[in-house]
């Protein structure tokens, strides 16, 4: 079912400055991975050094059971798909996506018809077929986007590695790539590691998400391993759209049982987490967390519900998005929309914390209680 690929204590330096920390990570045969990170966070890095683009600081990279530590990208049979494109501009589209078909390792893999029809099953999946007479300078910077991609997918090679791989394209287009790059991965069994910013694409297309931050790994695992046991507070606000609240909480203990409070709200805990902290020294200050869908909303005054002021909305078809504000409290609220409801910004409106769906991160470490 394809090759892993294997990091152990990988470290890289650019000069003094020590960018990618000591990074552990073993893919599985034939899974689709993700890099998934802020700008910055070594995504790109991580890949280039898999493919033998930048040398190593420290540690070991294997494909398969190779240590590839000294072999050069030539010989380490990677397909990488670069965000800048990359491509020829002196040579067409066809020229571009059939260059690494004529590479001298793997020239006389295939005869020039397959080599061509190769070609065009790839531009047909990717809409570019009727470009293929083009030169990169005629294109725009999505049709560019699209031709990289076909140049790297068109190889048969033991892994692809794809740098942010349809960030250019057009939302439409980038959502049924997103569908066509996953069958195609299931159906070439291959292994594909790929990186983004965005937590909307590794939550389609990922089997596992390494999840990235200034060089390190935070968490690792399937979408809704990270979406529902979430390590600290960076994981949880990078799963989930809108993001995560994360609002300071005092907790204190009020004749048995546990209240979460604020200037601005109180909140009687859960019986299992009261259960869980009964008898111990509670910390002076923590970070709860709530996700705008665990945030019922009410547009009348109801009893349990708490007033907020409407401080920007959006409606995005079925669904209002909702930022309120109480005090020094803001909240982003989830809220399925009744037919013909509307709303106004600086209105009432009352909320009511879903307490059975809270999460608690230490206030200092971040890290989850």
């Amino acid at each position: 079912m394809g090759t892993t690929i294997r990091l152990e204590n990988v470290v890289k330096k650019f000069g003094k400055k020590e960018v990618i920390h000591h990074i552990n990570l073993e893919t599985k045969e034939g899974e689709f991975s993700f890099l998934l990170g802020p700008s910055g966070a070594g995504k790109t890095t991580i890949l280039n050094l898999i493919a033998g683009v930048v040398p190593l600081t420290g540690g070991n990279i294997y494909i398969g059971d190779k240590l590839v530590n000294n072999m050069k990208p030539m010989d380490r049979n990677v397909a990488i798909a670069f965000e800048s494109y990359a491509l020829y501009p002196d040579k067409t589209v066809f020229e571009n996506m059939v260059f690494p078909l004529n590479a001298p390792i793997r020239k006389k893999d295939l005869t020039n018809e397959q080599k061509k029809e190769r070609v065009e099953e790839f531009a047909k999946l990717l809409q570019i077929s009727d470009l293929l007479d083009r030169y990169p300078r005629e294109l725009s910077g999505g049709q560019r986007q699209r031709v990289a991609l076909g140049r790297t997918l068109v190889r048969t090679p033991s892994i692809y590695l794809l740098d942010e791989p349809i960030a250019h394209l057009d939302a439409k287009l980038r959502h049924q790539m997103r569908s066509e790059l996953k069958q195609l991965q299931i159906k070439l069994g291959i292994p594909f590691i790929c990186t983004s910013p965005d937590q909307a694409e590794a939550v389609a297309m990922a089997d596992r998400i390494f999840l990235l931050n200034e060089g390190r790994i935070e968490q690792e695992g399937s979408s809704r391993e990270l979406y529902l046991h979430p390590k600290n507070e960076f994981v949880a606000l990078m799963l989930g759209e809108p993001k995560m609240n994360i609002v300071k909480m005092e907790p204190v203990s009020e004749g048995g049982e546990i209240i979460f409070r604020n200037k601005d709200t109180a909140l009687k805990a859960p019986a299992a987490i009261a259960k869980a902290l009964a008898g111990k020294t509670l910390p002076k200050e923590l970070d709860l967390g709530v996700r705008p869908t665990d945030l019922k909303v009410s547009f009348t005054e109801k009893e349990g519900y708490d007033e907020y002021t409407v401080d920007f909305f959006q409606i995005n078809g079925e669904k209002f998005i909702i930022t309120c504000i109480k005090g020094e409290t803001k909240l982003v609220v989830e809220s399925r929309r009744a037919l013909g409801e509307t709303i106004e910004l600086g209105q009432k409106i009352f909320l009511k914390w879903d307490t059975e769906n809270f999460y608690f991160f230490n206030a200092e470490t971040k890290e989850a209680l």
